[in-house]
């Protein structure tokens, strides 16, 4: 410990603190402007100085380090003489935009102009002028005028996301922020730097000139669109969402989000949104009251419940408790327990733990990570933020799998291979893991690459017995949204709420929707998702055929919505309270940031109204919601009797074979209706390695087809070094690259045949 005096008091810190930090700790404000706790200090800006005895000159708060015996004055004349110095110096070329500036009203710039700075400048000359605003990104616009290349953003690419989005430009006076040869912004996480940004420079075209901080009115709430779940702000205006901000969270986002969270929110108030039910009529939709719906599909029912032919099927955009009131319906009202909320998603069971075995925030702390199959930044963002900053800090990361990730560069080694290779690849990680036995905290981190083969049980079930060995923790990295939290709200087939087991367990998605294209279906209820585009259409179009009453509950009229009988109109996760559940198992609530559109229901009322229609009610089960206190941790553990469902080797040929990768921003429902956000996505291509297109005489760029299980679709091919031979990356999530069509489930492993196109 070190003691020391900062304007004549006393204070003891740990060896290795800065004289800034000290002085916070005794309640001491220092202007600054480039250091930031999640980041080591730079010492750019230079307006943190402090006079200090026995020093010639005065210095930078935030780099010096304090020592034994240090006497520092913040308030001494030349110290304030020297931020006054500096602030003049930095304002000397700013625009003094305030006016209509985005940041102003929360600028430290323009608060530390106002408590340290001279009051009126001695300048009068030209300033300097650039293009503004220049568009970096479709979410992003720079004001080169206001930067004063305090470096926060481009530290941020470098330290915490790893993506070096932003660099310095130029040298000296002509130093600016920008991009090599001045590119689009290549980044998930660039609304971080919009929010560490000092002084207006960086700013969000989503929110740009809407608000001003004073008339927003913030909401804590959950951010629902991965199975993260970090902690947000919504900020309204007269009820309407002008922007979302990060929520400090250290066990679970630390202060970051991913683009998707900071951005994805103006679908709620896309002009195609769904405002009234929908009756198909003489072969077209056609609005109609909430009562004539009700009934009708109440009336439904009832004719259906005889044959106990009804299902229902999503349930991951909605509330934990939304979920368990939808399976009641299902189980109690209409007696049967054929409910799933896996639609185009694995379902598998094992005799392996769900979820994480650690606290995403521990993820910090790692001294070691193996990440067998896992595209971080793609399925899991923030995680990847999470575990940078163990990188950081000496920390190992080791990579397996079918290609390579776009944070290959930061881990220690990158190793692909083919599918069908991982339990071979897994005796490789029993050496790697013995050799880090000993060597700090460890975890290991499972991701689709190696949970969606067909040989899923024997696979966690070696990664289960090596961890247990090395004394690991095991994360099995899979879900969305809210598919955690519809688990443990019962809405799977063989499992109740909390996970009970089911003695008389109903079927699963794959099994209702096959029954319903071979024979026929009476009732079938999808809510908050879009089997029509996870399924082959072949056997959707036999489903619907073969279905007497498709009634479909979301926000937009979907794939699956256009062809029911009855359409409902729902309520996004920004206008309803409940509760969401991470892939942590961590509960956190959702609360309504923005004014809920007129005639419209939740999902959980809407559930309440066909109850009640039916001539009984839903009511919650209190050891289930005491088990919803916020922050907790619910362990997600497996059924000790659970068999293996389809657990079969895909049979190969002479074909490549694919590896169906998640990214982060696709063509689902909501991001098609994000006007800004849709424009981060890519254009879908099939991944091979350059030499797999010499071989078969395809060319980078050439349209092929792609054949598979007596399917076939078309594709532009893309070269990837980064791709294992022998392997095709075929990514999800896209309309233009319809996967979907080689079957009902999507094993890594299938074989592909790649046909060259003339």
């Amino acid at each position: 410990m070190i003691n020391l005096t900062i304007d004549g008091l006393n204070v003891t810190v740990a060896e290795g603190t800065t004289v800034y930090q000290a002085a916070r700790q005794l309640g001491l404000e220092l202007p600054i402007f480039c250091y930031m706790d999640r980041m080591p200090p730079f010492g750019a800006c230079r307006v943190c100085l402090v006079e200090v005895e026995k020093m010639p000159r005065l210095q930078t708060s935030c780099t010096l380090v304090a020592t034994e015996g240090m006497v520092v004055k913040t308030q001494s004349q030349i110290a304030a003489e020297g931020r006054k110095d500096i602030l003049e110096f930095l304002l000397l070329n700013h625009p003094l935009d305030c006016p209509i500036c985005d940041r102003g009203g929360e600028c430290p710039l323009q608060e530390h102009a106002f408590a340290h700075g001279p009051g009126e400048s001695r300048f009068f000359e030209e300033k300097r002028h650039f293009t503004k605003p220049l568009p970096m990104s479709p979410v992003l616009m720079l004001d080169r005028e206001r930067c004063i290349i305090c470096a926060r953003c481009t530290r941020f690419g470098d330290l915490v996301a790893g993506d070096n989005a932003l660099e310095f430009v130029e040298r000296g006076f002509k130093t600016v922020v920008g991009t090599q040869n001045d590119e689009t912004v290549e980044s998930k996480f660039i609304g971080n730097t919009i929010m560490i940004c000092p002084v207006g420079a960086l700013t969000s075209q989503v929110y740009r000139f809407r608000a001003r901080p004073w008339d927003n009115e913030p909401t804590d709430t959950t951010c629902t669109l991965c199975p993260v779940g970090c902690s947000m702000i919504l900020d309204s205006r007269d009820g309407e969402i002008m922007r979302t901000r990060s929520k400090e969270n250290r066990a679970v986002n630390d202060v970051w989000m991913c683009d998707k969270g900071w951005f994805g929110y103006e679908f709620t108030y896309h002009q195609d949104r769904l405002l009234n039910p929908l009756i198909r009529k003489n072969g077209s939709l056609q609005e109609s009251s909430w009562e004539e719906a009700i009934s009708l599909i109440a009336k439904n029912i009832q004719e259906a419940k005889p044959n106990g032919k009804l299902a229902a099927l999503g349930g991951n955009p909605l509330t934990v408790e939304e979920n368990y009131l939808l399976q009641k319906l299902m189980r109690d009202i209409c007696g049967v327990n054929h409910v799933d909320n896996r639609v185009g998603m694995s379902v598998q069971t094992d005799n392996i733990p769900l979820g994480m075995q650690q606290s995403i925030g521990e993820c910090e702390a790692l001294s070691f990570a193996i990440l067998l199959g896992l595209d971080l930044t793609e399925e899991f963002p923030v995680i990847w933020l999470r575990l940078k900053q163990s990188l950081n800090c000496g920390g190992k990361a080791f990579y397996y799998g079918h290609f390579a990730t776009e944070i290959a560069r930061h881990l220690n080694d990158n190793v692909v291979h083919t599918p069908g290779k991982e339990l071979e690849i897994l005796d490789q990680c029993a050496k790697l893991l013995s050799t880090l036995a000993g060597k700090g905290k460890g975890a290991v981190f499972v991701g689709r690459q190696y949970l969606n083969m067909p040989n899923r049980a024997e696979i966690l079930s070696k990664i289960a017995t090596l961890c247990a060995k090395s004394n690991v923790s095991l994360n099995v990295m899979e879900g969305s949204g809210n598919s955690f939290g519809a688990l443990l709200g019962g809405m799977q087939p063989d499992r109740g709420p909390l996970n009970q087991k089911i003695d008389n367990p109903g079927m699963n998605a794959i099994q209702i929707l096959e029954k319903a294209a071979q024979d026929s279906w009476d009732f079938l209820y999808v809510v908050g998702a879009n089997p029509a585009v996870k399924y082959p259409s072949k056997i959707w179009e036999q489903v619907r055929r073969n279905t007497k009453c498709l009634v479909v509950q979301d926000l937009f009229l979907t794939e699956t919505a256009s062809k029911a009988d009855i359409v409902l109109p729902a309520l996004s996760f920004t206008e309803k309270a409940g509760s969401f559940i991470n892939v942590e198992g961590r509960v956190q609530r959702l609360l309504p940031g923005k004014m809920i559109p007129e005639n419209l229901y939740s999902d959980g009322e809407i559930f309440t109204l066909l109850t009640q229609k039916l001539g009984s009610h839903l009511y919650f089960d209190q050891h289930f919601l005491e088990a919803l206190t916020p922050n907790s941790v619910i362990k997600i553990q497996p059924d000790t009797q659970s068999k293996t469902i389809n657990s079969k080797t895909v049979p190969t040929s002479n074909g490549l074979l694919a590896t169906f990768s998640k990214v982060l921003f696709d063509h689902g429902v909501r991001m098609k209706h994000d006007p800004k956000l849709i424009q981060l996505s890519k254009e879908p291509k099939a991944r091979i390695h350059p030499n797999e297109g010499n071989k078969r005489n395809i060319k980078d760029g050439s349209k092929v087809n792609l054949s598979a299980n007596g399917n076939t679709i078309v594709a532009l091919i893309k070269f990837d070094e980064g791709v294992a031979e022998n392997t095709i990356v075929l990514p999800l999530g896209f309309a233009e690259l319809p996967v979907q069509e080689f079957g009902m489930q999507l094993y890594n492993g299938m074989s592909i045949e790649v046909i060259q196109t003339r």
